[in-house]
C-alpha cells in the first residue's frame, strides 16, 4: 500500500522542476508510504511514489517501476493476490522478472494482454501506468473502490493522486467550492460519486478505469459488473450453499493472509469480523494477534463479545478503551480525508489504527460482510417499505411543495430518509442563498433506477446493490483507507474479494436472507455456515455497530466549542444555512428536545472543512484544541 501522484503534461516543461512539484506532491501523503519515496519523468509524464513495503521488501521493487526499455512505468497502490498466477502465465509469455513484487505484474501484463489485463486482476489496487511508445496515460480503480483515485484534467495537463490534498499542491491550482457535492454531502454524510468537493477534481469511479492519449480527450471505461442474480442457484440447498460459503471465504482469507510483514486482525466482535478470525485461526501456524476497541459507555461497548471471540481461538488479543478525547483529533482527521466527511465512527477506526500499527503492518477486516450477504436492519426496514408500497399504505413524504411528488419515486425517497443527514424539509427551511439554487434539484435523484422497481422477493437485494454502489466506495471504504494509512496500515477486505462477492450476488434474496426462529434473519445465510465455528450469541444477537456517542458528547464534553463554531462569524457568512435555522437547531438538540447530532455534527466537520482547505492554501491540519486537554491515547482494557 502507497501513496501515488503524477502528471502528465500537454505543454512543453523543465523535468527538474516537474520532478520537485512531484516530490512536494508525495510529501503530502508520506503516512502513506514511510518506507521510500521515488519520482520518475518519461517523455511526457512524470509519476511520483511513497511506498509502504508489504510484499519483496527489497529495493528492487521500488517504484516507480519501470521495464528495462524504459517505454513503459507504474506507480502503484494496493495489493494484487493473484500475482503469482499472472506471473506464471506471463512467463509463458516470454517475460522475464526482475522482482518479486506484484508491481512489475503490472508492466508485463500491460505489454502482454494490454486493457484486458484490467479484468485479470484479483485484489485492492489504483495504479497510473505510462506507455511511452503509445503516447498512453492508463488511471485503474479496483472494482468496489477499495483504493481512492483522483484526477483533474487542466488546459496544460492532467494530474492524479491518491489524496486530493497532493492535486492541491500542483501550483497555480485554484481551489474551488463545488455547492452542488455539497448539497449531496448534506443528505448522505460523505461527498456522492465522481465528483469531488472540489470544482474540476473527480474521481476514477470503482471498477473503471481512464485512458488518454497525446491526441484524445481521456476516456472512461467499466471493466466490471457485480453479478445477477442466477435463477439456477434458487434450487440449490442451505446446506450446499453453507458448505460452498466457507470453501469460497477461505480462499479470499488465504491469499489475503500473504505479507512479508508482521499481520493481524480487527475484531470487533461482531459477525464479520469473528468470522475473519474464526477462519484466519484455522490456517495461520501461530497465534492471530486481534484487536478491539469500545467506550466506558452502556450501548457502545463490543468489547466482551470481541473477547470471547479471541479466547475461543486462542488469539494474541488486545483491547483498547477510549473517551472523549479522541474528538481532539478531529482536526487532523479532517485534513487527512480531504474532503467533507462525516462518519463519526472514523473517530475510532483512526485511533484504532495507530495502536493496530504498532504491533502489525497488515491487518484483516470485517468490510463488505453486510453488502455481501445482507445484514444492515436498514435493510428489512427498507424490505417493510416496498411491502407497504404494494399495499398502497405508504405515505407520502412531507417535502414542502418545490414538485409534485411521483408515486414511483416514494420507495427510493423513504429509503434515503433512513440514512439522510438534513432531509429535504430541513433543507427547505434551512438553506441559505449560497445553496438556495439547490433546492431543485434533489440528491435523492443521485441513487438512480435501482430501488424505484424493487418488490418484497428483491428488495433487500436491491438495496444492497444500490449501497455497493454508494455508501461502499464513498464511505465505508474510504473511511477505511484514510484511517488505516494515515497510520501506515494496510486494510484487506476478505468479503469484498470480487469473486466471491460475485458468488454472493448470483444467490437469490431468499437464498441469503430466510426465516429462523418465526422471523427474517438478515444475513441468515452467512450465520448458518458459521454456526459450527462461533457461538450463537455472537451470531444471533443484535447488531450494535461500530458507533460513537457522538449525540452525548455535543450537548456535554464539546458543547461549548459546537456552539462556538456554529454561531461563528465565519460560518455564519458563508451563507449555507440561516442563523435562525441554526439557531433553533442547536438549542433543540442541546436542550434534549429533539436528537439533531447528526446534522450538527455534519455542519462541525464541514465547517473545519473550509477552514483547513478553502480558507487557507497552507498544508497541515487546523491548530486548534477541541477538548481542551491532552491528545487523546488509547488505554488498554484489563
Amino acid at each position: 500500500m502507497c501513496g501515488i501522484a503524477g502528471a502528465v503534461m500537454k505543454v512543453g516543461f523543465e523535468p527538474a522542476e516537474l520532478s520537485h512539484i512531484l516530490e512536494m506532491m508525495t510529501d503530502q501523503v508520506a503516512y502513506r508510504g514511510p518506507d521510500g519515496r521515488g519520482v520518475t519523468v518519461i517523455g511526457s509524464a512524470g509519476f511520483g511514489h511513497r511506498r509502504l513495503s508489504i510484499i519483496d521488501l527489497n529495493e528492487r521493487a521500488a517504484q516507480p517501476m519501470q521495464l528495462p526499455d524504459s517505454q513503459l512505468m507504474v506507480t502503484f497502490n494496493g495489493e494484487i493476490y493473484n500475482f503469482q498466477e499472472l506471473r506464471l502465465l506471463l512467463a509463458a509469455e516470454g517475460c522475464v522478472f526482475r522482482t518479486e513484487s506484484d508491481t512489475e505484474v503490472l508492466l508485463h501484463g500491460w505489454r502482454v494482454w494490454g486493457e484486458a489485463m484490467i479484468a485479470r486482476l484479483r485484489g485492492m489496487f489504483a495504479f497510473a501506468l505510462w506507455d511511452q511508445s503509445k503516447r498512453t496515460l492508463l488511471l485503474v480503480r479496483d472494482r468496489f473502490g477499495k483504493k481512492p483515485l483522483f484526477y483533474v484534467d487542466l488546459p496544460d495537463c492532467l494530474l492524479f493522486a491518491s489524496e486530493i490534498k497532493s492535486i492541491l499542491e500542483w501550483p497555480g491550482f485554484e481551489r474551488r467550492v463545488n455547492m452542488e457535492a455539497i448539497h449531496d454531502y448534506l443528505t448522505y454524510n460523505y461527498c456522492l460519486g465522481i465528483d469531488s468537493a472540489f470544482a474540476g477534481i473527480r474521481k476514477v469511479p470503482p471498477a473503471h478505469y481512464l485512458v488518454m492519449t497525446m491526441e484524445r480527450p481521456p476516456r472512461l471505461q467499466r471493466y466490471w459488473s457485480l453479478a445477477q442474480t442466477d435463477p439456477a442457484q434458487a434450487s440449490r440447498s442451505i446446506v450446499d450453499l453453507s458448505d460452498e460459503l466457507i470453501g469460497r471465504l477461505d480462499d479470499a482469507i488465504r491469499c489475503r493472509m500473504i505479507a512479508d510483514v508482521p499481520l493481524g486482525a480487527f475484531l470487533s466482535g461482531g459477525v464479520d469480523s469473528s468470522a475473519i478470525v474464526a477462519r484466519m485461526a484455522q490456517m495461520s501456524g501461530q497465534p492471530v494477534k486481534t484487536f478491539s476497541v469500545g467506550f466506558d459507555i452502556e450501548g457502545f461497548d463490543e468489547t466482551p463479545y470481541a473477547r470471547r471471540v479471541a479466547e475461543r481461538y486462542a488469539t494474541e488479543h488486545r483491547s483498547f478503551t477510549m473517551d472523549y478525547d479522541l474528538v481532539g483529533e478531529l482536526p487532523r482527521l479532517v485534513w487527512h480525508y480531504g474532503e467533507p466527511y462525516a462518519d463519526s465512527s472514523a473517530l475510532v477506526t483512526y485511533a484504532l489504527a495507530r495502536e493496530v500499527r504498532r504491533h502489525v503492518t497488515v491487518a484483516l477486516t470485517g468490510d463488505g460482510g453486510d453488502e455481501t450477504f445482507l445484514g444492515y436492519a436498514r435493510y428489512g426496514r427498507f424490505r417493510s417499505t416496498v411491502v407497504d408500497a404494494q399495499a398502497g399504505i405508504l405515505r407520502s413524504l412531507p417535502y414542502g411543495t418545490l414538485h409534485e411528488e411521483e408515486p414511483s419515486r416514494r420507495i427510493r425517497d423513504a429509503y434515503v430518509r433512513t440514512v439522510a443527514g438534513f432531509r429535504e424539509e430541513h433543507k427547505i427551511s434551512g438553506y441559505g442563498p449560497n445553496l438556495a439554487e439547490y433546492l431543485f434539484t434533489s440528491s435523492n435523484d443521485r441513487l438512480g433506477l435501482t430501488l424505484e422497481s424493487a418488490t418484497p422477493e428483491n428488495a433487500i437485494d436491491r438495496v444492497a446493490r444500490a449501497e455497493i454502489a454508494t455508501y461502499l466506495p464513498d464511505d465505508l471504504l474510504v473511511k477505511a483507507d484514510i484511517a488505516s494509512m494515515a497510520a501506515s496500515l494496510e486494510a484487506r477486505s476478505p468479503f469484498l474479494d470480487h469473486e466471491l462477492a460475485d458468488w454472493a450476488a448470483s444467490l437469490p434474496q431468499n437464498k441469503r436472507v430466510f426465516e429462523r426462529a418465526g422471523k427474517l434473519e438478515l444475513k441468515a445465510l452467512l450465520k448458518r455456515a458459521l454456526e459450527p465455528h462461533l457461538p450463537e450469541d455472537i451470531l444471533y444477537r443484535r447488531k450494535q455497530g461500530f458507533s460513537v456517542p457522538m449525540r452525548h458528547w455535543l450537548r456535554h464534553e464539546i458543547r461549548d466549542f459546537t456552539t462556538e463554531v456554529l454561531t461563528s462569524r465565519r460560518f455564519r457568512e458563508r451563507g449555507l444555512f440561516t442563523d435562525k435555522f441554526v439557531e433553533h437547531m442547536l438549542n433543540r438538540h442541546m436542550t434534549g428536545h429533539e436528537d439533531h447530532g447528526k446534522r450538527v455534527w455534519q455542519l462541525i466537520c464541514l465547517e473545519l472543512w473550509f477552514q483547513t482547505f478553502i480558507d487557507r492554501g497552507s498544508p497541515g491540519p487546523l491548530d486548534i484544541n477541541i477538548v481542551g486537554r491532552r491528545s487523546p491515547e488509547l488505554r488498554l482494557a484489563g
